[in-house]
């Protein structure tokens, strides 16, 4: 791999928002991870009354892999498997991830009402990014 075949890797990893990427072939084998800021102490504060009212709206689904989110069947449909308003009963599935040419269910980890979908399909998601906000029953 060149110099340019690098710079392609790292380029992906900065569209995809990926934090580690390995690559091997008969020749060389690369593996890349970016470094992570150390984080400041920042000392805890008791919550703000609307925080602690966001988030008992809704729950919030958020994504367990790296891929290309579809709210439909597959990547060619065009019927969604979830819109909002809809009832959900936990273990349901709303949506799929494909991640490197395998389809990936992503099953509803609440029960409740669909309140929001809030990544569009065919669209690019990192891990633990929010996916649907289900309204709890």
């Amino acid at each position: 791999m060149n110099t340019e075949n690098l710079e392609t890797l790292i380029q992906l990893m900065n569209d995809h928002q990926l934090k580690v990427i390995s690559y091997k072939d008969k020749e060389t084998e690369y593996h890349i991870e970016k470094a992570v800021p150390a984080l400041a102490a920042v000392p805890l504060e008791a919550p703000v009354q609307n925080e602690v009212k966001a988030a008992s709206e809704g729950y919030i689904q958020k994504s367990q892999l790296v891929g290309t989110f579809y709210n439909t069947e597959n990547e060619d449909s065009t019927e969604p498997l979830v819109k909002v308003g809809q009832k959900v009963e936990k273990g349901d599935r709303i949506g799929i991830i494909e991640a490197m040419k395998v389809m990936n269910d992503i099953q509803a980890e609440v029960s409740g009402t669909i309140e929001e979908i809030l990544v569009e399909s065919g669209t690019a998601v990192s891990y633990d990014e929010p996916l649907v906000k289900i309204k709890e029953v």
